[in-house]
């Protein structure tokens, strides 16, 4: 994994140019956390549980919610599309091995920007799925099955990567067969970890990739770049509004326009309150 510190605006879309070769994607966070799932944060960082009880506590949180879920739902995944599943327990705040990603570089901006609090740096992850799925291709005991079903959707595949006897290390893109409305508009990828008793960052290593395919951005927590930042992205149409559709999305993105009169105030001067 390499470190790249970006300083400015136009650093950043430097560094996007980088990227426009190979099937790079992309996730926003804070630069202290890490690459983690939510069930690992959840789990081990918040009630300290041991890396050996993942398996039971992932197939007790999903037994769980596939029970009790069709009180809410008017349409539910097939019994067995277990992506599907942890999909929409994902979508609805539930910790999951699931690793949230997206093909966009500034759907990534958005998030970090987004996520990080005053006291946060703000931080862009980049992976190279390309070359992590060739590496995985050729050396795992998913050849065969991956020459035949490239982009996981059967269910011998999918079950190959996250539930092998004995477990693999390993990190893999996969998305429901069924794209929700959220997942579209972010370009979301999910990159799940093969063995749920390691952490996240481990199944990463143990893919055993070449520097330069894993990169982190560290951006800078000034108040004059985040308003620089946002402003920019606003232009692109990249905001809560347009990625978390609905009236709480909506909502959600007027936060980001206290620093813009001319913003807030649509129906007025600029100025005027």
């Amino acid at each position: 994994m390499t470190s790249e510190l970006i300083r400015t605006w136009r650093d950043l879309l430097d560094r996007y140019g980088d990227f426009k070769s190979g099937q790079w994607c992309f996730r926003g966070d804070r630069a202290g956390r890490g690459l983690k799932t939510s069930l690992e944060r959840a789990a081990i960082d918040r009630w300290e549980r041991d890396w050996p009880e993942m398996p039971d506590i992932e197939n007790g949180l999903l037994r769980r919610f596939k029970r009790e879920a069709h009180l809410y739902l008017t349409r539910e995944p097939d019994e067995d599309d277990i992506i599907g599943w942890l999909s929409l327990m994902r979508h609805h705040g539930a910790p999951t091995r699931l690793h949230d990603w997206t093909y966009s570089f500034f759907v990534a901006v958005y998030f970090a920007l987004n996520r990080a609090d005053a006291d946060e740096q703000p931080c862009i992850w980049a992976m190279n799925l390309g070359r992590i799925r060739e590496v995985v291709e050729a050396k795992t005991h998913l050849r065969n099955l991956l020459n035949d079903d490239p982009n996981a959707k059967k269910q011998v595949t999918v079950d190959a990567i996250i539930n092998s006897s004995p477990r693999h290390a390993l990190v893999f893109p996969l998305n429901p067969s069924k794209m929700n409305q959220r997942l579209i508009l972010q370009q979301s990828v999910f990159v799940v970890p093969g063995d749920i008793t390691k952490p996240f960052m481990e199944n990463l290593g143990a893919v055993d990739v070449p520097d330069k395919v894993v990169v982190k951005m560290p951006l800078p927590s000034e108040r004059t770049f985040l308003q620089e930042a946002t402003k920019e992205l606003l232009a692109m149409n990249m905001s809560s509004a347009t990625l978390f559709p609905g009236l709480d999305g909506f909502g959600q993105n007027l936060a980001a326009l206290i620093p813009f009169p001319e913003l807030r105030a649509v129906d007025t001067k600029v100025g005027r309150e």
